[in-house]
C-alpha cells in the first residue's frame, strides 16, 4: 500500500515538474497572444523656404495632429499594450534634382497637448546624394501622448544654404498599436 502512494505521489510531482518545464510562462503566452494595429497618419505636404533658415538647428516641419484611434483604445480598455511609431519619412517632392545634401542630421519630437516635447526618432548622417530621410524610430510608448491631439516637429541640423528658393517636401508616418489580449503592459 506504501508502494502505490509512493508511486501515485512520485507520478503526481514528476507530471508536475514536466508540464512546469513544458507549459510556457504567463509571459511567453501573453506574447504570443498578442496583435499590432497598424495606423497612418495623414501625409502632410509642405514647402520649406530657403529664406526662413538662418540658424544651424531650424524646425523644418511642424504640424497638428488629432489620430483617430479613441475606438482602438477604447474597444481595447485595458488590453493596450503600447504605442510607437512604425515609421517616419521625409521625402523631397520637387524639384527634381534636389537631394537632401544640405541636412546634416534630422530628429523628430512629439509633444502632447499641454506636455513635453518627447524625441521619437533620428538620424545621423545624410547621405549627400539622398531624396528621402528614412528615420530611425525611437522605442518610445506613446500610447498615453497620441490620445488626444499632438504635434510633430522635425528638427534638421543644416550644412548650409537650402540649394533652391523652395523646395517641397512630403512628412510620411505611422503608429503601431500592440494589442495584449492576455493584459495590459
Amino acid at each position: 500500500m506504501k508502494t502505490k502512494i509512493l508511486s501515485v505521489s512520485l507520478g503526481l510531482i514528476m507530471s508536475v515538474g514536466v508540464l512546469f518545464f513544458l507549459l510556457p510562462s504567463c509571459e511567453q503566452i501573453k506574447d504570443a497572444t498578442s496583435f499590432k494595429v497598424k495606423y497612418d497618419l495623414p501625409d502632410q505636404h509642405f514647402t520649406i523656404d530657403s529664406l526662413s533658415h538662418l540658424k544651424t538647428e531650424q524646425v523644418l516641419f511642424t504640424h497638428a495632429y488629432t489620430a483617430n484611434i479613441d475606438s482602438i483604445l477604447t474597444a481595447n480598455s485595458g488590453l493596450l499594450g503600447n504605442a510607437t511609431f512604425s515609421y517616419l519619412q521625409l521625402t523631397v517632392v520637387s524639384p527634381d534634382w534636389v537631394t537632401l545634401n544640405w541636412i546634416n542630421s534630422a530628429r523628430i519630437t512629439l509633444t502632447p497637448q499641454g506636455g513635453d516635447p518627447i524625441e521619437v526618432a533620428t538620424t545621423l548622417a545624410i547621405d549627400t546624394v539622398a531624396r528621402t530621410i528614412n528615420f530611425e524610430v525611437k522605442n518610445v510608448d506613446v500610447a498615453s501622448n497620441i490620445n488626444g491631439p499632438f504635434v510633430l516637429n522635425v528638427y534638421g541640423d543644416l550644412s548650409g544654404p537650402i540649394p533652391t528658393g523652395s523646395i517641397e517636401m512630403l512628412m510620411e508616418s505611422g503608429i503601431e498599436i500592440t494589442i495584449n489580449p492576455m493584459g495590459g503592459k
